[in-house]
């Protein structure tokens, strides 16, 4: 990286020193596209802005396109970064692609509406709870640019008609809808937390929300329709009834492993997706639950391509992400009878 920035330097500074030519061959700087491909190079390695900023002061010319290049996609890290990087000038008008979560603008809130090239936004909501959501998206929303195509929501603790009613009023140009709540689920502790953290999140909407796969659909889909170049969707949610994980639960959280050192302790925590109980008995039925829903939300949206869901129950085939637990559906049969 180094030999990079010397040999930018020697360049432009070259160019800079007064050269003894003829009037008819007047200098010219390095061509945009050529200093704009050593600032890719450069923030492919990884350069911090420690590194940006230096190379910066190579020319104003270079400054531009570093500096547009690495805040194109920027990351918030918490309250006090969001205020010291709007102090940036020009920062507003390079930022395109925006994540963070969801409590770090507390200040300078007004900065989000002058992000007027802002395309791209990724929030977290795990610092959010089922009483602040509402308010957390309305708060924020309304101080960002109408022209996003692409949104990602994360960590929700619902996914509702309320949530989906805000974000179809402020941002009619969406093309890529991605909202999730699942994750909120702690398979990383312990029984209690996983108990603890499926409280706290509207992870199941069926039956307490709504009654079937048909009804979820027809609700989304009916509120969802004024985004007409939406083409992709995914909801972060299980189609599968509450009570899987809550049985799941009673049965699997009482398993004790024997120890010869500690005498016996509770197994690692874990889901509905590694029960081979739970996968027998509700598999099927929740796969079928997922596709119906899926065809459903196709015939209403006309430019939608794909519909993904969370599931329990991924497999081993295309679309679908063990890992992730999630399963993608491509709406290419609208045609498709619903049984």
């Amino acid at each position: 990286m180094h030999l990079i920035l010397n040999c930018v330097y020697t360049m432009q500074r070259a160019m800079d020193l007064p050269r003894n030519v003829s009037p008819r061959r007047p200098r010219a700087p390095l061509p945009s596209e050529v200093l704009d491909e050593i600032a890719s190079v450069l923030l492919e390695q990884g350069a911090g802005f420690a590194n940006i900023a230096s190379v910066s002061l190579v020319s104003w010319q270079f400054r531009q396109i570093v500096l547009r290049r690495y805040f194109e996609t920027f990351v918030v890290r918490s309250p006090k970064h969001w205020v010291e990087i709007c102090r940036v000038e020009g920062f507003h008008y390079w930022v395109r692609d925006l994540r963070a979560s969801s409590p770090f603008f507390q200040y300078k809130l007004d900065s989000l509406s002058r992000l007027t090239s802002l395309r791209s936004l990724t929030l977290d909501f795990s610092a959010d709870g089922l009483s602040t959501q509402r308010s957390r998206c309305s708060l924020l929303f309304k101080n960002m640019t109408a022209d996003l195509t692409t949104m990602k929501l994360t960590h929700l603790p619902r996914i509702d008609s309320a949530l989906l009613t805000v974000i179809v009023a402020r941002f009619p140009s969406l093309e890529r809808l991605e909202l999730s709540c699942t994750e909120r689920l702690d398979e990383r502790c312990c029984w209690l937390c996983l108990e603890e953290s499926s409280s706290c999140t509207v992870h199941s909407p069926i039956p307490d929300v709504f009654c079937s796969a048909q009804q979820v659909a027809n609700t989304f889909g009916t509120l969802l329709k004024p985004l007409a170049k939406l083409e992709h969707l995914f909801l972060g949610m299980f189609l599968s009834d509450a009570d899987v994980l809550n049985c799941h639960l009673d049965r699997c959280a009482a398993v004790v492993i024997s120890s010869p050192r500690a005498g016996f302790y509770s197994s690692p925590p874990f889901g509905p997706d590694k029960c081979a109980i739970c996968i027998a008995e509700h598999g099927v039925t929740v796969r079928k639950r997922e596709h119906v829903a899926s065809v459903l939300l196709g015939k209403m949206l006309s430019s939608l391509k794909t519909i993904g869901w969370s599931t329990y129950f991924a497999k081993d085939r295309p679309g679908d992400d063990v890992g992730r637990k999630t399963i993608i559906f491509a709406t290419c049969d609208r045609d498709e009878k619903v049984r």
